[in-house]
């Protein structure tokens, strides 16, 4: 079991800024090894994107990048904000899209779902009080993570749903996972 909070990130101040040049922003240790976020601008000049500050980020295992998102944005609101809308990017090399779904009640209407154009889909759900990292394929769901404790289980995940659970963990997009009411709290 392990909690995936970063051994390092940037201060409060720049980790909440949009990203002006490539940086290191976060390193998260896993049972995999460490897992260096790097954010930079984004590539796309459309005004949408630059109005919303849209951002590439890059989970790096050692020299190999993992995970790979061309239209993120600035961590907590922003990054939820673009979850929403849908994202696209690279799972080991494997083109994805992944979309946040629901601010329901009901759990089961809530969840971050990601299609990999190889036939998989990874989603992140809400089952009674815990949390799970369902894999599909070929039709079949594995459950392959769950929260206890508040924590992940980060043991047996392949280096892609290692670096997935990151970002759903350091970017705070789990929050996406909560009931409604918990921000009245």
């Amino acid at each position: 079991m392990s909690s995936l909070t970063p051994s390092w990130r940037a201060p409060r101040r720049t980790w909440l800024a949009p990203a002006h040049a490539r940086a290191r922003y976060a390193e998260i240790p896993t049972p995999l090894g460490p897992y260096t976020l790097f954010r930079e601008p984004g590539r796309r000049l459309t005004a949408t994107a630059r109005a919303e500050a849209w951002e590439r980020w890059q989970f790096r295992l050692g020299e190999d990048t993992v995970l790979e998102i061309d239209d993120a944005a600035p961590p907590w609101y922003g990054i939820r904000v673009r979850m929403r809308h849908g994202v696209r990017g690279r799972l080991d090399g494997v083109p994805f899209t992944a979309h946040a779904r629901g601010r329901s009640l009901s759990a089961h209407r809530r969840g971050i779902h990601v299609a990999l154009d190889d036939g998989r889909a990874l989603s992140f759900t809400v089952h009674r009080l815990h949390r799970h990292l369902v894999r599909r394929t070929a039709g079949a769901d594995t459950v392959v993570s769950r929260t206890r404790g508040g924590g992940w289980e980060a043991r047996g995940l392949d280096r892609g749903e290692t670096a997935l659970l990151c970002l759903v963990t350091v970017a705070g997009l789990d929050r996406l996972l909560d009931p409604p009411l918990r921000d009245l709290l």
